[in-house]
């Protein structure tokens, strides 16, 4: 049975959040102050703004009722948000003597974000396929493919690189200097085309038949 329109219309400002929060953590633009090895890190684009926004509105999805499947996901996506919120407030103080399994956590946390993007993305195409908003749920199909090949498949084996070196005790490092910058376009893609499938859904969810309307 299809989910009434205004189940789906609570979905759309949760989704709004969740995209102009990515992008704050998407864009990095930092100034640092330390005195002896200790201090704060100032970000102009917040990250822990942003990854509150993610988790408001990865909240506020979860409790959508769609099915069984979309509730286990989403609890996945919300439980990893709150790590990433965590790990977002932690990274504005800089101490001397970090903990030593830092790295590990943090590599570890970025594969389950990895792991988090793409169940987020399953769990919105069954949420649109429910509502039976087919030209939506076709959107959200090409950006779970966009995030698999630009975010998943790439970051995630540098993630797993990451890992092994430091298994081996040894360095990994990788700079591409001014090149960097060019990728910064490529790693917009899948959060400009939530925002389309987003745009998609909410349009879909307006002209559907029976549509109720919020207060």
């Amino acid at each position: 049975m299809p989910m009434k329109p205004h189940a789906v219309d609570a979905s759309i400002l949760p989704l709004r959040l969740i995209f102009w929060g990515g992008l704050l953590l998407v864009i990095d633009f930092h100034f640092l102050q330390t005195v002896n090895g200790e201090g704060f890190r100032f970000d102009l684009f917040n990250d822990a703004v942003g990854a509150l926004m993610i988790l408001v509105g990865v909240c506020k999805l979860r409790a959508i009722d769609v099915s069984d499947g979309y509730r286990t996901l989403m609890t996945l996506v919300v439980c990893v948000s709150a790590f990433t919120l965590l790990d977002a407030v932690q990274a504005h103080v800089i101490t001397r003597d970090p903990w030593e399994l830092t790295p590990w956590l943090q590599n570890l946390l970025g594969l389950a974000e990895l792991g988090a993007i793409l169940a987020f993305c399953v769990a919105m195409r069954g949420l649109c396929g429910r509502a039976d908003l087919r030209r939506a749920a076709q959107s959200f199909r090409t950006t779970t493919l966009l995030f698999i090949l630009i975010y998943l498949v790439p970051l995630g084996l540098f993630r797993l690189a990451v890992l092994a070196a430091l298994a081996r005790q040894e360095s990994f490092n990788v700079d591409l200097g001014p090149a960097a910058l060019l990728l910064i376009p490529v790693f917009m893609i899948p959060a400009i085309h939530l925002f389309v499938s987003t745009s998609r859904m909410e349009a879909d969810a307006r002209a559907a038949p029976g549509r109720i309307a919020l207060g």
